[in-house]
């Protein structure tokens, strides 16, 4: 018996033929049910059967469900939330169901054993960068030529009969949402993974398309802390995230500097309100919850507003978050106001618009950082006489991880081959590593959770603070295997 109730516009007249339309749908809609109870009918669905020779990649053996109050046991390979403190957990004086994050979701998806692409010509790898016009431009040309140096490298001692690198390059667009048709076109290109990028926005749209394109990211320069935390098995970060600066500032400033009263003044954006968030969050653990959080527009140079009521909360140390420019004149406006408070940033002051801006009132100023730039080991050392010699300039961070990527991702091409879903098992299975810029530990999301460093400016250069080596993962490896 089939039921169709079609619309009808319903005035102040013909209510009443509406609501006849109703009731005739409800009676229709009930009379199919009890027909279908009388005909015997019943939905089943069967379970899935599962050969015993047959083996999914990346599921235990034996599933295990931890009970109340427990931890599961992989969660001493794969440390929970970004390796931060136990008195800095969420909860931390909960004992959950079930804690996220400390297992790896495993692709049980078809594709290990399809044939080669015919008629390869090239090895080709997809790069987004961010638009040059838009405030992740620089950053991404900086990205772009460490990459390029590194798929030159490789290229250049190719040996006969293997085929060459090469890169396809596109641009993100202004617009919204434009990331997810880039990562269409990656695909549709026959690229076999991609890198990229700065932007957080652009990397959660395109990381939703990865999904489903089934085709491999390694993001090189995106701090965005709830990047990874949808846990989709299609993606690697190899620049530490904003939890581990975060974590590491509110440590600094609360436990070690003694500060109880902390103020936050950070762009008014996307980038500002996750990077700060959960530094607020720590603090608040901690004991000491912000004492003002204002926030202003980029690039704006009037921050009257924000410096009267954060001089109002009397704080004893204030944590900056935006474009270095921009931090820059805040910091010096700030001094000369007269407070005193100890100040702390984030990694993107190292850049030398931050201390332009600010000049003598750079002076003190503390930062995370993910290295000491001048260490002397070998390997930076050679790879930035190499990016010298290529480019005429220095490489920061953003250019020495986007060469770490690129190698990460022609390591596993040469290893795997050119198929995506083999690609994918090696790049996700990974749990450490090691490229210019040190080692790499990879947790349950595939984050970087290697400790950072910390560097105070004085003296008109910043001095770099080592920090304690963070504990490895069981050397018992608990792979996807």
């Amino acid at each position: 018996m089939k039921c169709e109730v079609r619309s009808a516009k319903c005035g102040a007249r013909n209510w009443p033929l509406a609501i006849g339309y109703w009731l005739l749908a409800i009676g229709c809609g009930g009379l199919c049910l009890w027909a279908a109870a009388a005909a015997g009918y019943e939905e089943k669905v069967e379970p899935q059967k599962i050969q015993k020779d047959e083996v999914f990649v990346g599921l235990p053996a034996t599933p295990q469900t931890p009970a109340p109050g427990t931890n599961s046991a992989e969660e001493a390979k794969y440390p929970y939330y970004g390796n931060t403190p136990e008195e800095m957990l969420p909860y931390k004086g909960v004992q959950p169901y079930h804690r996220y994050w400390l297992t790896r979701l495993a692709f049980r998806g078809p594709g290990r054993d399809y044939p080669d692409p015919p008629d390869l010509k090239t090895l080709r790898v997809g790069l987004l960068t961010p638009a040059k016009a838009g405030p992740e431009g620089a950053r991404g040309q900086r990205t772009r030529k460490g990459v390029l140096l590194a798929f030159e490298e490789e290229n250049a001692q190719r040996k006969p009969g293997q085929l060459p690198f090469e890169v396809f390059e596109l641009e993100d667009a202004p617009l919204w949402g434009s990331a997810a048709n880039i990562a269409v076109q990656f695909k549709d290109a026959d690229c076999l993974g991609y890198l990229g990028t700065v932007d957080g926005d652009a990397t959660h749209v395109a990381l939703r398309v990865t999904l489903k394109i089934e085709t491999y990211l390694i993001n090189t320069s995106d701090p965005d802390p709830t990047l990874t935390e949808t846990q989709i098995p299609w993606l690697t970060r190899i620049f530490p995230d904003d939890r581990q600066q975060c974590w590491r500032l509110a440590y600094l400033a609360i436990k070690e500097q003694g500060c109880k009263r902390v103020a936050v003044l950070r762009e008014s954006s996307r980038p500002g309100r996750v990077g700060v968030m959960h530094f607020i969050n720590y603090i608040r653990r901690l004991g000491y919850p912000a004492v003002a959080h204002l926030l202003y527009k980029a690039g704006a140079n009037d921050l009257g507003e924000q410096l009267k009521a954060i001089k109002a909360a009397e704080p004893d140390a204030i944590l900056f978050y935006g474009q270095p420019e921009d931090i820059g004149y805040a910091v010096a406006l700030f001094r000369k106001a007269g407070l005193k408070a100890k100040f702390f940033g984030f990694d993107r002051l190292k850049e030398e618009g931050f201390t332009k801006a600010a000049g003598e009132f750079a002076e003190g100023m503390t930062i995370t950082y993910f290295w000491n730039p001048d260490r002397p080991d070998k390997p930076w050392v050679d790879f930035v006489e190499r990016f010298q010699k290529r480019w005429g300039e220095k490489p920061d961070v953003y250019a020495a991880y986007g060469y770490d990527g690129a190698k990460l991702m022609i390591e596993a091409i040469n290893h795997a081959g050119p198929n995506r879903f083999l690609i994918r098992d090696y790049l996700a299975n990974l749990d450490e590593w090691d490229g210019v810029t040190g080692h790499m530990i990879f947790d349950g999301r595939w984050d970087n959770i290697v400790p950072i460093s910390v560097a105070r400016y004085a003296r008109g250069r910043w001095h770099f603070e080592p920090f304690p080596e963070l504990k490895r993962p069981d050397q018992a490896k608990l792979t996807q295997k």
